[in-house]
């Protein structure tokens, strides 16, 4: 029964929820930490995006990858490259967790309630979606690819 109820759950997955591959980003409005308002994808319009969705309470999220992602926005943004992190669920700007990221940047979105998550179709933390210069999904990773992993899926679709 237990194997019947994995093999379920495992089907539904893949199915999944909100955009696929090919199809235009959901339309999402959320605050970064610094409360400016994001219209994503409307003010990355042009712009190949990475957003990764994670929680500073994720125990699986390598929160050293919102770091790097700054290296290659450093080294990709003559080309259109973009990064954005939204934290899913609650925070407290006062955390001094927060303080390794103050300085980043790239957008840093804040979906207290989860409903961009939802939008994206997000099942597990972090999910990360790169985004062509015209707004449509490209590639979806679950779990962590590594930052030559991001690279090499960032660079393939600039080209």
């Amino acid at each position: 029964m237990l194997l019947l109820f994995i093999a379920l759950g495992l089907g539904a997955c893949k199915r999944g929820s909100g955009p696929q591959l090919d199809d235009p980003a959901p339309q999402v409005e959320l605050p970064d930490f610094r409360g400016k308002t994001w219209q994503l994808p409307g003010d990355l319009s042009g712009k190949v995006w990475l957003v990764r969705f994670w929680s500073l309470d994720c125990h699986l999220c390598d929160k050293d990858i919102l770091l790097g992602l700054e290296t290659l926005r450093q080294k990709y943004q003559d080309r259109g490259f973009v990064p954005v992190a939204v934290n899913v669920g609650e925070y407290d700007a006062k955390d001094e967790r927060w303080q390794r990221f103050a300085k980043l940047s790239y957008p840093m979105l804040s979906d207290p309630r989860g409903i961009a998550a939802k939008k994206f179709g997000v099942v597990g933390l972090p999910t990360t979606f790169v985004i062509d210069a015209d707004g449509i999904l490209r590639e979806k990773r679950v779990g962590d690819a590594g930052l030559d992993g991001y690279e090499q899926l960032i660079t393939t679709i600039m080209k």
